[in-house]
């Protein structure tokens, strides 16, 4: 799991989403645009859906979260594949 740190906040979500999230918003950057991403995350310990507007002037990190998840999280392979295709769109 990793964390993407933005705007003072931080969510949690898989390792393949939180490095695409961030590829994008190089993508985006480059391009002068923007776009609003939704993947899955936990909030407070449970599954939650994230909205993510990327790709303005804001600063993001991703970091290596200590946290384990005993079961996939649902509908990571689905947001991940639209994220990427949406990223390798604008290359």
């Amino acid at each position: 799991m990793k964390d993407i740190l933005i705007e003072g906040h931080r969510i949690l979500t898989t390792d393949d989403i939180a490095d695409a999230v961030l590829a994008y918003a190089r993508v985006l950057l480059e391009r002068g645009t923007a776009d609003i991403v939704e993947f899955p995350s936990i909030h407070d310990g449970s599954p939650t859906l994230c909205s993510l507007l990327i790709g303005g002037s804001g600063v993001m990190a991703v970091v290596d979260a200590p946290v384990a998840l005993s079961a996939p999280v649902g509908g990571a392979d689905l947001a991940l594949a639209e994220i990427m295709r949406r990223a390798e769109a604008l290359r």
